[in-house]
């Protein structure tokens, strides 16, 4: 509960990241909440949404629902509820695996803690480590599907290949369909340590008709739930599966800017590519040391048990197709080419951790229970030989205090400079854009601003939505694909008329976009040129931080004219 607690703190003293995809995933919130038709309109640009992920996302559907239902805004909702809420759930789910596999609550337990303790030592500030994604982004349609859908799925496929019953086999289709909803990685994960499972269990068990017609039901069970889009997407679409996969993000863009932008940021340690252009997962996964000594502690430990235990079958199965997926080289760069993106390679290795932590714990508990045993023969040790494995986990507790304290400090930093920047809780200036547009509206902003604004108003669409970031690397990525990089027209506007620009090219870029908004820093050179010219009318804002100006564009349009004659 303590472990809990402490993860459950830092959920709530997190603050949003600048460009997180969690702001893109609000805004979608805000545009099923008050748009007049679901799905009908992407919520940056207004554009009409055609076959997309987003009209059959549960997950989205159901937050707006909670927000309308309680009359908490999505974004108070997502971080002071659902973040919290969902922490405890995603430990309960754990908890649950744990203890369907190794059939024993004390077991469950420890492995429970360690896996808290796992995410608290790996706190940050960089949203890169597993504590810092789990702590502010686990109510994320994708996050959902690792943290609690994964094992949630796991324990129901455990507990039918063991105990056949008909219920277990309904519930773990059941969460198969619910996961497709929620976001489609969720089922390639599942669907990855399955496939494990299944084979080692089929592998140790090769003359048991009950094994292999349990097998089959579920991955039949499988099948079924991808027939339908696998059959109907290329008939509505034209376009064959793969393509529809590797375009499942909500947050999509340009094809050859989502494939190549994960080989141009190496500081996010996602990828790995060699000589000849084939590539795999980064070894900064298999380099943390809990992976790594789960890899070379759990593997002997595994195999030893592998043809009497169900749960040797699950973790070892799980950790070995994973890898083989992430980190061998053609099968990578095959799965990056032709089912996935390169940049979501790194997904199919989530189920890693999961059952490396549930290996480590499961090797923490056969050690104190057998020194425990073991000092269960004297009498003087009898009363430590009960308490061992809460006293392995207190030691552990204690000696991870430091790290995750640090850790917990990181984060308090980066949400009182979040606070301080006006980023959360929101400066006023971001509900007061909910407020007063009522209708279509276009705002032009920096990139950080821009990002956010859609999540408080579904009314208010942006010139551009996080340029910078592509623009950044623009070099980089046109050497990869040279001509084939397409810069949206928005993002190259926002980058000049907030870099310097006559005051003519800048009214031409409002004209272009048929901008009603523009939104600048307070005190800025750019907002005392603004305040000077005829057709920008300051608005009356809350903000301290930043000023809004309503855009005439005929006035404008009648200066300009008058210049050029």
């Amino acid at each position: 509960a303590g472990l809990a607690a402490a993860l459950v703190y830092a959920c709530r003293i997190n603050a949003p990241s600048s460009f997180g995809d969690i702001w893109i995933y609000l805004s979608w919130i805000r545009e099923f909440l008050e748009g007049e038709r679901l799905a009908f309109a992407e919520p940056y640009f207004g554009d009409a949404v055609v076959l997309s992920r987003a009209r059959i996302n549960g997950w989205l559907l159901e937050q707006s629902a909670f927000s309308r239902v309680s009359g908490v805004e999505p974004v108070d909702l997502l971080f002071e509820y659902m973040n919290p809420a969902l922490a405890v759930v995603a430990l309960l789910a754990v908890y649950a695996l744990a203890r369907t596999i190794f059939r024993s609550e004390k077991a469950a337990l420890v492995c429970g803690c360690l896996y808290a303790l796992f995410l608290l030592i790996d706190l940050d500030a960089s949203r890169l480590s597993f504590g810092s994604e789990f702590v502010s982004r686990l109510a994320e349609d994708k996050l959902a599907a690792r943290y609690v859908f994964l094992p949630m799925v796991l324990a129901f496929g455990a507990a039918f290949l063991e105990s056949g019953k008909k219920a277990y086999f309904w519930c773990f289709a059941l969460v198969c369909c619910a996961v497709v909803a929620v976001h489609p990685i969720g089922f390639a994960i599942i669907g990855i340590s399955m496939a494990g499972f299944g084979v080692l269990h089929l592998g140790m068990n090769p003359r048991s008709r009950a094994a292999f017609f349990r097998v089959l039901a579920m991955g039949l069970a499988g099948l079924a739930v991808v027939a339908v889009p696998a059959l109907l997407i290329p008939a509505l679409t034209g376009e064959p599966l793969s393509a529809v996969l590797a375009d499942s993000d909500i947050n999509s863009g340009d094809p050859e800017v989502l494939r190549n932008m994960v080989f141009v940021q190496p500081g996010r340690m996602r990828i790995f590519e060699f000589a000849d252009g084939s590539y795999m997962m980064h070894p900064s996964l298999l380099l943390n040391p809990v992976i790594s000594a789960a890899f070379f502690l759990g593997f002997p430990f595994l195999i030893w048990r592998l043809r009497q235990s169900l749960a040797a079958q699950l973790l070892l199965g799980t950790m070995c197709l994973a890898a083989i997926v992430a980190y061998v080289p053609p099968v990578a760069t095959f799965l990056g080419d032709n089912v996935v993106l390169p940049g979501q390679l790194w997904r199919l290795a989530w189920p890693i951790p999961l059952a490396a932590v549930l290996t480590l714990g499961w090797i923490a508990w056969e050690a104190s229970s057998r020194t425990g045993a073991w000092l269960g023969r004297f009498s003087p040790t009898r009363p430590l030989a009960r308490a061992l494995p809460l006293l392995l986990v207190v030691a552990l507790t204690v000696a991870a205090v430091p790290r995750a304290t640090a850790g917990i400090e990181l984060v308090g930093a980066h949400g009182e400079a979040a606070r301080s920047a006006g980023l959360y809780p929101a400066d006023p200036i971001f509900p007061w854009f909910g407020r007063e547009i009522t209708s279509p509206a276009v705002v032009l902003a920096k990139d950080l601003p821009s990002v956010r604004i859609p999540a408080y108003s579904s009314e208010a669409n942006v010139v551009s939505r996080r340029g910078s970031l592509l623009l950044q690397v623009l070099p980089l990525l046109e050497q990869r694909a040279p001509g084939r990089i397409e810069v949206p027209q928005g993002s190259l506007d926002v980058r000049e008329f907030f870099g310097g620009t006559t005051v003519q090219r800048r009214v031409e870029i409002l004209r272009r976009n048929e901008v009603d908004y523009v939104m600048v820093d307070r005190g800025s050179r750019l907002e005392r040129t603004l305040g000077t010219l005829p057709g920008f009318e300051r608005a009356k804002e809350p903000s301290e931080r930043y000023d809004v100006y309503s855009v005439d564009l005929r006035t404008l349009g009648r200066l300009m004219d008058g210049r050029d004659g």
